[in-house]
């Protein structure tokens, strides 16, 4: 009754292989993206869960302070997060608008962060401790940290996305080149 047949095991163990082949620039460049939005979900984690505890002197709660402040503190992040994976994984699936999100998330990242150098240059350097707080010199980390993270990979995106070889990769096929193939089956 509760019989499965070896060769059905198999076929959902075995590599699915698609139509379209995925260049190592295409998956570096997915992966990282995922790890970025992992590494802003767990800092958007830290910051909501202090702003959760701030009260002021009379007791009452930041989002009973300022609802629409807390409002856009709660749901924008994790929106835009949600956007940044689901990103990735269309450039994992060759998706052209993925494509396309990528240089719009490129262009951005590139924008902020060469704002950010412009506009505030002592927070994009380390001040000594004995000059600053320790609340400044951890906004500086936190500048300079998104700094070089995101100004090379931004520029790489830019031009990479843009080359001939890539744009192939993401050219729009034939629905039939988007669902798997097994080995071994029959629609090979």
């Amino acid at each position: 009754m509760f019989a499965i047949s070896f060769r059905n095991l198999l076929l959902h163990l075995s590599r699915m292989v698609y139509g379209r082949v995925r260049s190592a620039g295409v998956t570096a460049a997915a992966t990282y993206a995922l790890l970025c939005c992992a590494a802003a979900f767990l800092f958007w984690g830290v910051v909501f869960l202090h702003v959760l505890n701030i009260h002021d002197g009379h007791g009452r709660a930041y989002y009973e302070m300022l609802p629409g402040t807390f409002a856009v503190i709660a749901l924008v992040p994790p929106a835009v997060i949600a956007v940044g994976v689901r990103t990735a994984i269309g450039l994992l699936q060759l998706r052209p608008w993925a494509r396309f999100l990528s240089m719009v998330w490129a262009g951005v990242c590139i924008t902020l962060s060469l704002s950010l150098i412009a506009l505030r240059p002592f927070e994009t350097f380390v001040i000594p401790r004995h000059f600053v707080s320790q609340g400044i010199l951890a906004r500086q980390m936190v500048s300079i940290s998104f700094v070089f993270m995101l100004l090379p990979v931004s520029v790489w995106w830019l031009f990479y996305f843009r080359t001939r070889t890539v744009k192939l990769q993401f050219e729009e096929c034939e629905g039939a080149l988007h669902t798997p193939v097994i080995p071994g089956s029959d629609k090979t």
